[in-house]
């Protein structure tokens, strides 16, 4: 009888085993959403988490390799660091009026250039990619959960495409101090990298106005141009009662390029202003004003050209990286009465 008690409790032990129920559930399913993924080279970028179809939480994702797509080659440059800009503190240009304060809320230290979130899978790019070739790669990740774990073979696909431009946020511009937005033509807007002789030119051009060239900086150079392509004249800075042909607005409710660097004065010269920027973006922070806290707000004076009345022109645009850019805006128009010229 004993032995047949511990035989049926055997048997009972095996019957429960065979009939327990797995915890947690993995999906054969689980994806990027957005593949491939498109990522521009030297950005920030975060991709959503990956989709779980419905497994398990938590998802813990592994990278296994990345490769380039069309030789099949494992890329461990991806797997590298590179310095990351990390901030202590707020800047705020009313109070961090000197670059030593700015400078003392600011870091640069080693940082992944890409890697995948363990938890949930996301894809994180940084501005490392700068240095990484245009190209398109493939990912191999291992995701993980209480149920077990799979390998996800050419999770997505990544394309690497060559940074569209050094400018950030299109750059919106407005143009007179009337109502007549819907007749106005549209001011041309043109931007481009200067390199070579153009750069020597640069180069040559801060010398005369008595100032040196600092490869450590970056440069953006702003021109005004009236219809026929002649200069507005920024010396004199831009003070609103005593400056050039270009002004800052009278207003204290709207921004500028000074007031939201003021650490970094700007170099007026005949035909641009020039505004020297050591960290990116340029500019750095928002403008504390009353309006948009992103806009560059300026006056063309009335005796400088034909119409005789204030010309209102405004910038948002940002410069992403260093480098010597510049910028020309040249106004087409203001109302369907005719051009804005220069006047000599």
């Amino acid at each position: 009888m004993k032995k047949k008690i511990i035989l049926l409790g055997s048997l009972a032990v095996v019957a429960l085993a065979c009939d327990r129920i797995e915890e947690g559930y993995l999906s054969a399913n689980i994806h990027y959403t957005r593949n491939p993924l498109e990522v521009e080279q030297g950005t920030v970028v975060f991709s959503a988490a990956i989709s779980a179809d419905n497994s398990t939480s938590p998802l813990r994702v592994e990278l296994l390799d990345i490769r380039d797509v069309n030789t099949g080659q494992s890329q461990p440059a991806w797997l590298g660091e590179s310095e990351v800009a990390f901030w202590l503190d707020e800047v705020n240009p009313v109070v961090d009026t000197t670059l030593a304060q700015v400078l003392a809320k600011y870091s640069r230290r080693p940082y992944p250039i890409f890697q995948v979130n363990p938890v949930g899978g996301r894809l994180e790019f940084t501005e490392g990619t700068k240095d990484i070739p245009a190209g398109d790669y493939e990912i191999d990740v291992k995701v993980t959960n209480i149920r077990g774990s799979v390998v996800l073979k050419n999770a997505c696909t990544i394309i690497l495409a060559e940074q569209s431009s050094f400018m950030g946020r299109g750059g919106e511009y407005d143009l007179w101090n009337t109502s007549n937005s819907d007749t106005r033509p549209e001011p041309r807007l043109t931007s481009r990298e200067l390199e070579g002789n153009d750069l020597e030119a640069f180069k040559a051009k801060l010398s005369a106005a008595g100032q040196t060239f600092d490869p450590e900086y970056g440069y953006m150079i702003l021109r005004v141009l009236d219809n026929y392509g002649n200069a507005f004249n920024w010396t004199g800075g831009t003070d609103p009662f005593t400056g050039g042909e270009i002004r800052q607005r009278v207003d204290a409710s709207v921004g500028s390029f000074e007031n939201r660097s003021p650490w970094q004065p700007m170099i007026y010269t005949s035909d641009a202003m020039i505004a020297p920027f050591l960290l990116v973006p340029f500019p750095l922070v928002e403008a504390r004003t009353l309006t948009n806290t992103r806009i560059n707000s300026y006056r063309i004076i009335p005796t400088a050209t034909n119409k005789g009345v204030d010309i209102w022109v405004r910038f948002s645009w940002e410069i992403l990286r260093k480098g010597v850019f510049e910028v020309t805006y040249q106004l087409l128009g203001a109302d369907d009465t005719g051009v804005v010229e220069r006047r000599p």
